[in-house]
C-alpha cells in the first residue's frame, strides 16, 4: 500500500518539475519568468530537483525499504515547502 502512495507522489512531483520547467520562459499565474531572470533560475532548479526526487521516490517503492520511503518522502515534501517560499520573493516583483 506504501508503494503505491509512495508512486502517486512521485508522479505529483513529476507533474510539478515538468511544470515549472515547461513555463520557464512563458508567464504562469502571477509570474512572469521572463521579466524577472531570479525567478527563471528558481524555476530550473526547482522543476530539476523535483523530477531528480520523484525518480528516485520511484526506484525506492519499487525496492519497498521502508527507512529510504520515509526519507525520500521528507525530502520531497520540505522540496514543495521550500520552493514556495522562494517563490514568495517574487510576488511583488515588477
Amino acid at each position: 500500500m506504501i508503494a503505491i502512495l509512495t508512486i502517486i507522489f512521485a508522479l505529483i512531483l513529476l507533474f510539478l518539475g515538468s511544470y515549472l520547467l515547461s513555463h520557464r520562459n512563458k508567464q504562469f499565474m502571477y509570474f512572469d519568468p521572463t521579466q524577472q531572470p531570479g525567478l527563471k533560475t528558481m524555476m530550473t532548479f526547482w522543476g530539476a530537483e523535483f523530477l531528480l526526487v520523484a525518480i528516485v521516490c520511484v526506484a525506492v517503492a519499487i525496492t519497498g525499504n521502508e527507512v529510504w520511503t520515509i526519507i525520500i518522502l521528507t525530502i520531497g515534501s520540505f522540496s514543495g515547502t521550500f520552493m514556495l517560499m522562494t517563490m514568495t520573493r517574487f510576488l511583488y516583483k515588477k
